[in-house]
């Protein structure tokens, strides 16, 4: 005997920034939304600038933050029920960072690190707002945080992005901007 369920599919949780956001995410841009709205990969074009302090540059490099220049980008999203994998090829450079979510905050996650961030929109995008971190799981003061600056927006039928990291008393770590479009 067959039972009324046999047909139901599967049901797919909403995208990441999605369940993030609530209503506000069908708001956004739509190239905005298109890049948050699951698996797949973009490519584009970023500039790199890094800082010069030698701490900079160690930070830099332990998280594998691409070196300055001008870079063709490719970035890959891959999902599953925790959340979020971002790879980004800076060329030959890669880094990645694991995304999920903790109650209404986004967390991004560098191996033992893990920043919490509200994403606040905006009339072209969003931006997001650092609120809390943590390392290993012992949350740290705010004062000793990274200070970031994290922008996406649409223009010109583009998505495009700005990323800059500084560290307290070190000053400038990396910034990063440029423009994605799916592949």
């Amino acid at each position: 005997m067959a039972t009324a369920f046999a047909d139901v599919a599967p049901v797919t949780p909403p995208p990441l920034f999605a369940r993030v956001m609530g209503s506000r995410f069908d708001r956004l841009p739509p190239m905005v939304r298109q890049l948050h709205s699951g698996a797949g990969t973009a490519v584009g074009a970023a500039e790199v600038v890094r800082g010069c302090h030698p701490l900079a540059r160690m930070v830099a490099a332990l998280f594998g933050f691409p070196p300055a220049g001008s870079h063709r980008l490719r970035v890959s999203f891959a999902t599953d029920a925790a959340g979020e994998c971002w790879t980004r090829a800076f060329g030959r450079h890669r880094f990645s960072s694991r995304l999920g979510q903790q109650g209404a905050a986004l967390v991004e996650r560098f191996g033992p690190l893990r920043f919490a961030f509200d994403l606040i929109s905006e009339d072209a995008g969003l931006r997001m707002a650092m609120t809390g971190w943590s390392c290993a799981g012992v949350p740290m003061p705010m004062r000793l945080a990274p200070r970031t600056l994290a922008r996406e927006w649409q223009q010109d039928g583009r998505f495009h992005f700005a990323v800059a990291l500084a560290l307290p008393l070190v000053g400038d770590v990396v910034a990063y901007s440029g423009w994605l479009r799916p592949e």
